[in-house]
C-alpha cells in the first residue's frame, strides 16, 4: 500500500466532484440549498486506472420512531452512508459476475475456498467533501495550519493591521472548537456545553440529530471507524468474502476545517494514549480541491434529499428515507424502499445464494423464504466476533437498536428479484448515456 501523491489526491477529488456534476438535474441542491458529496473509487494498482464506482449525497437522518420494520427505509440518509451502502451493492454486483459470468475478469472478485475475495490489485478509496460528523468535527479553532492549502491565518491577518481588538476576539477564538450537531449517548457522560473547548467531551460515541425525534444512527465518525476495524462490507457480505474488505485512503475536502489529529483520534484512538491495532492503517488526506455546493453564506439551507448513483445503472434520489415520487397509496408497501435498503440488501443476498448451492449450504440450514433478516445476520461469525471486541475495547459502548428486523424473503420476491436485475442490466447503456 503506498501513499498517494498530493497531485494524485486532487485528481481523485476532482474526478468526484465532476462525476456529481454529470448527475441529473432530478434530487441536485436546489438555489440556496448545499449538500455533502461522498464518493467511493476503486483504483487498479496495476494499471493506475480509478473510476468513481459509488456516489452519495446529504445530510439527513430520519428519527428512532420513523423506521422501517419491514427494512423498507433507509435510516441514516448522511452522504458517507449512501456512499458505503451504494459499494456494497456494487459489492453484490461483483459477485453474481463472478458466479454467473462466462469471463471471469468482469467481475473484481475470484472465488478462494468457497468464498469471493477481492483482486489483489484492486483498492478503494473513500473521498468526502468535508470531514465525518462527530467526534472527528471537534477541532480546535488555533489550528489554522491544518484547515488546508485554502484557508488562511486570519490571527496572521490581524497581527499585519495591528489591531488590538481584532487580536483580543482572536484569541477567544484559538481556545474554541469547531462544534458537532451530534450528541452523546444518553446512557453516556454529556457535553458540558461550557465556552470554549469546553464545549465537548472528546472520544465520545455520538448519534446523529434527526427529523423530529432522536435517531438511533451512531456519527459518519463512528461509522468509519467501525469500517476501518471490521471492514466496510457489512455481516451478510461478511458471508460471502474469504476476508473482509478495508477502505485504504481516506480524502477529505479542501477549503473546510480539517485536523489529521483528530481524525486519528476518532478513528484510531479515542480515549487511549495510543493508537489501537487495525488490520489496514488507511492514510488520510485532504485535498485542495474544493466542492462547490458546499455550506456557505448563498447556500444557507441543508438540501432535503439524497442522491445514489452506483456505476452499474442505478440512480435513486431518497428523500426521509425513501424513494422519491412515492405516493400515499404506496408509503405502506415495499414499493417505496431504495435498491440500498435492508430489504433489497437481503434480497440481493438470497439472491446469491440460490445461485450458489455450494455457499448456500455452508451459510443457509433452511429454506431461503423461512429466514427472517435478523436471524441470518447472526449467522455472521467471523463478522461479530470481530465487532463485539472492537466495541468492547474501543468504542466501550454503542446504541442499542430494537431487533425488529425480523421479515423475509417470499419464494416470489426472490423470483422477482432476479427479473429486477436482468431489467437494469438491459437499461445500463440508456442510464450511463445519462450521465455523459
Amino acid at each position: 500500500m503506498v501513499e498517494f501523491t498530493d497531485e494524485f489526491v486532487d485528481k481523485i477529488a476532482l474526478e468526484c466532484i465532476q462525476s456529481f456534476n454529470k448527475i441529473p438535474k432530478i434530487g441536485r441542491p436546489g438555489a440556496g440549498e448545499w449538500t455533502i458529496l461522498s464518493c467511493i473509487v476503486q483504483l487498479d494498482t496495476t494499471t493506475q486506472r480509478y473510476e468513481v464506482v459509488s456516489i452519495g449525497t446529504g445530510s439527513k437522518c430520519i428519527g428512532a420512531s420513523k423506521m422501517s420494520p419491514e427494512g423498507i427505509k433507509v435510516n441514516d440518509c448522511h452522504a458517507e452512508v449512501i456512499a458505503r451502502r451504494g459499494l456494497m451493492l456494487y459489492i453484490y454486483e461483483n459477485i453474481e459476475k463472478a458466479i454467473t459470468s462466462t469471463s471471469p475478469q468482469e467481475s473484481i472478485f475470484v472465488k478462494e475456498n468457497g468464498r469471493f475475495k477481492l483482486r489483489d490489485n484492486i483498492e478503494f478509496i473513500f473521498y468526502s467533501s468535508q470531514m465525518p460528523c462527530g467526534d472527528a468535527s471537534i477541532i480546535p479553532k488555533s489550528n489554522e495550519n491544518e484547515f488546508g492549502k485554502i484557508v488562511t491565518s486570519r490571527k496572521r491577518d490581524a497581527e499585519d493591521e495591528n489591531n488590538e481588538m481584532e487580536s483580543k476576539k482572536l484569541k477567544i477564538d484559538e481556545d474554541d472548537i469547531h462544534r458537532t450537531g451530534a450528541k452523546c449517548l444518553p446512557q453516556n457522560e454529556q457535553d458540558p456545553k461550557e465556552p470554549g473547548a469546553k464545549y465537548h467531551l472528546l472520544g465520545q460515541v455520538r448519534t446523529k440529530p434527526g427529523l423530529g425525534d432522536r435517531t438511533l444512527s451512531v456519527s459518519c465518525s463512528d461509522k468509519i471507524a467501525r469500517w476501518i476495524h471490521v471492514g466496510i462490507q457489512g455481516a451478510l457480505l461478511d458471508m460471502l468474502l474469504a476476508e473482509p474488505l478495508y477502505i485504504k485512503h481516506f480524502i477529505f475536502g479542501g477549503g473546510v476545517p480539517f485536523s489529521k489529529e483528530s481524525l486519528a483520534r476518532a478513528f484510531l484512538h479515542r480515549n487511549r494514549e495510543e493508537q489501537i491495532t487495525v488490520p489496514v492503517t488507511p492514510y488520510i488526506y485532504q485535498t485542495s480541491t474544493i466542492f462547490h455546493i458546499m455550506k456557505c453564506e448563498q447556500r444557507p439551507q441543508p438540501s432535503p434529499g439524497s442522491i445514489l448513483i452506483v456505476n452499474f445503472g442505478v440512480i435513486e434520489v431518497v428523500v426521509h428515507g425513501k424513494r422519491l415520487g412515492v405516493t400515499k397509496k404506496m408509503e405502506r408497501t415495499r414499493k417505496i424502499a431504495l435498491c440500498i435498503s435492508k430489504y433489497y440488501m437481503y434480497r440481493r443476498f438470497l439472491h446469491i445464494l440460490q445461485n450458489d448451492p455450494s455457499l448456500r449450504e455452508k451459510i443457509a440450514d433452511g429454506e431461503l423464504e423461512s429466514i427472517p433478516y435478523n436471524v441470518m445476520k447472526k449467522k455472521s461469525q467471523r463478522y461479530y466476533e470481530n465487532w463485539y471486541k472492537v466495541r468492547d475495547n474501543f468504542f466501550k459502548s454503542w446504541t442499542v437498536k430494537p431487533d425488529m428486523f425480523s421479515f423475509c424473503i417470499t419464494t416470489k420476491e426472490l423470483a422477482t428479484n432476479a427479473v429486477d436485475i436482468k431489467k437494469r442490466r438491459h437499461w445500463l447503456e440508456h442510464v450511463k448515456a445519462l450521465l455523459v
